[in-house]
This record gives C-alpha cells, structure tokens and sequence, in this order.
C-alpha cells in the first residue's frame, strides 16, 4: 500500500461513507444540490467555499481500532412503495437498487452531520425523502427507509452496543409498518410486549438460544397478524424483530428477524 494510505492503516479515502458536513455546510446546503453524479457543477457554483461533497479528498484520517472514533451505519429498505432504491450520503451514492427487505452491509462513519437522500432506483430527480441525521461515535445504526405511498421517511435506530453473554440472546421489536394496528408480541406463545406502535423501538429481552415460535397479534382483537414459526437464535447475539409491509396492499404485513452489528463488528 502506498505512503497516502499510511503503511497499511485503513484511512477515511477508503470508507463508503463521505465525511461528514460541519454544522456552516450543513446550513448553507441547498436543496437544489441533489446528488455528486447529476449536480457537481451546481454544487460548486451554489456553495465554492466548500470542498466536502462528498469527501474531503486532500485529508485522510487514519482508523485505528480503539484510538479513532467511528461507529457504523447500514440501510434497511423498509419502503414497500418501489421496487427499489439509491442512496445518497452527502452527496454521493453509497448504495444502488437496494430492493425492498434488504439492508446494506454495515459502513464506518465518524461523528457529525450527513445529508440523506433516497431515490428510486436509477433516477435522480425528484427524491423519495431528503433528510438529515447527527451521528455520535461509538455507536451502531440502522437507518430504516419507512412509510407507504409517496410519503417516505427515515428512522434512525440504535442497535445494541452492549457485550452479550453466550448463553444467551437479545431479542427486540421494531415496528415500521405505517397501516398496521397496535400489536402484541407474543414469544412461544406468551406475551413479551404489549401496544407496540407505528415507530416503536422496543427494550431488548433476553432470551434462550435455539427455535422459537413468534407472533404479532392484534391489540384490540387479539387475532393473528403475522407469525414466524421457526425463529433460530444464536447464543450471544442480538436481534432485531422488523415489522414492515403495507396491510393494505398485496404485500401485506411481513417481520423480519435480523442479527445485530454488535455479533461480528469490532472497534
């Protein structure tokens, strides 16, 4: 490896993610500056005092495991409304067709500011949701592309960060599905958390490792809205249980049971 990438050392040149905007960037970005590809020469001429989107090319951060303050940051497509999507951080694209129920892999980014941008998928006119997240380091994320229609958002979630003992297994709820009623979550057929809403981030519970039948029931009727009979948990891993899907389309109600960063990732 050449002197530039520091003898080695992983450097923020080879991170997926852009640096992130300082807070006068960040005011003065405008949102005619839509994405890297289709809107450079804009960016430059609306904003040339600054050199940051979608990197600052000239200045290279080394990433030293338990010197250097990062954490991660993967998508999840829970947007039933298009077949898929393109998602821009900063400017610059950092996924392409991510199809609906898929995530990304998990991407170092270090603290600040990052502007989100999601398009369907090979287009870049007229977006899906533009938003702004502020992420601190030592931390975990999954930000999840939610909502119906042409109403799309973004829900920033922390996923666990907390050591896990063997014998056992984190399990909690994240609910994203904009049509479907408060719910239950019943566990082998016992109830584990009641009234879960629309944007609800349940507690983590602990739990046995092996195969366990899972169901989301209705609050008020009590009937089934979606079950997963067979959900294998691994000792000393954290899940998150997804509920997505549009009960008002043929996609219907859908949950998806998803391990966490804090299993395989390191600092």
């Amino acid at each position: 490896m050449d002197e530039k990438n520091m003898n080695g050392v992983e450097t923020s040149e080879e991170m997926i993610i852009p640096l992130p905007l300082t807070e006068d960037e960040l005011a003065g970005l405008r949102e005619e500056a839509l994405t890297m590809e289709g809107s450079a020469d804009l960016i430059r001429r609306l904003l040339p005092e600054i050199n940051i989107i979608p990197n600052v090319k000239d200045t290279l951060i080394p990433i030293i495991p338990g010197i250097t303050l990062y954490s991660y940051l993967r998508f999840f497509n829970a947007f039933p409304s298009v077949p898929a999507v393109d998602i821009y951080v900063n400017g610059k694209r950092v996924a392409s067709d991510l199809k609906y129920r898929f995530f990304t892999d998990y991407y170092k980014t270090f603290p600040g500011y990052y502007r989100i941008q999601v398009f369907e998928a090979g287009t870049t006119q007229t977006p899906l949701l533009v938003t702004f997240i502020s992420l601190i380091g030592y931390r975990i994320y999954t930000a999840a592309i939610t909502g119906t229609g042409e109403e799309a958002g973004l829900e920033l979630i922390n996923d666990s960060i907390r050591p896990l003992p063997r014998r056992s297994s984190f399990l909690r709820f994240v609910q994203l599905s904009a049509t479907a009623p408060v719910m239950d979550a019943y566990l082998d057929d016992s109830l584990v958390l009641a009234e879960i809403d629309f944007r609800e981030v349940s507690r983590y519970l602990t739990t046995s490792p092996g195969s366990h039948n899972l169901k989301m029931r209705d609050y008020i009727s009590g009937g089934v809205l979606v079950e997963e009979p067979d959900v294998n948990l691994d000792g000393g891993s954290a899940y998150t249980v997804y509920v997505i899907g549009d009960m008002n389309d043929r996609v219907g109600l859908q949950i998806l049971v998803v391990q966490e960063g804090i299993t395989f990732l390191n600092f």
